[in-house]
């Protein structure tokens, strides 16, 4: 087995039992745990090619708090522009990421273009419910609120699927 292969079955050995762990915390620190230990995988894996991910966290962040009305189609393009851009940082005579970095960028565009699309749904219910002129009680399946920057950092680097999935979308 090479090296990427190895580090990739320590991940994966390393995240059952702390998969148990998390299974009897209380939802903070299963919030935040996961994170923190998402992150830290991120790091062990892909270095300072980590920015990356971080780059897109904060730029789809900001999207999304600047046009929650048309978030989804800006974070798509955002996310799959800076995919490329991540690409070809090669042909741009910059270091290549590590695999484990591809890994994480290509679950994280999903991720995002997701969590944009969530926004995107809970802005136009709130519009809706404000051009009807009363308002009623959450819709099931909306999410409660926009997130903070920091929830979504927490969801993005979620140890759960930060290299190989599942996915699961933000209200989950």
């Amino acid at each position: 087995m090479s090296p990427e292969e190895w580090t990739y079955l320590v991940v994966l050995l390393i995240s059952i039992p702390i998969g148990f762990l998390f299974k009897k915390a209380g939802p903070g620190l299963k919030r935040w745990g996961a994170a923190a230990v998402g992150l830290g995988l991120t790091l062990f894996t892909c270095g300072p090619h980590t920015l990356h991910s971080l780059v897109t966290i904060l730029g789809t962040w900001a999207l999304i708090q600047a046009q929650p009305c048309s978030c989804h189609a800006l974070a798509l393009a955002w996310t799959f522009s800076y995919l490329l851009f991540f690409r070809a940082l090669s042909l741009l005579g910059l270091p290549t990421p590590t695999p484990f970095t591809n890994a994480v960028q290509l679950l994280l565009t999903l991720k995002l273009v997701s969590l944009a699309s969530e926004v995107q749904d809970l802005h136009l219910a709130q519009r809706k419910e404000m051009a009807s002129g009363f308002s009623k009680g959450p819709t099931l399946g909306l999410l409660p609120d926009v997130p903070s920057l920091m929830e979504t950092l927490s969801y993005s680097y979620c140890y759960v699927g930060i290299m190989t999935g599942p996915f699961f979308r933000y209200r989950t």
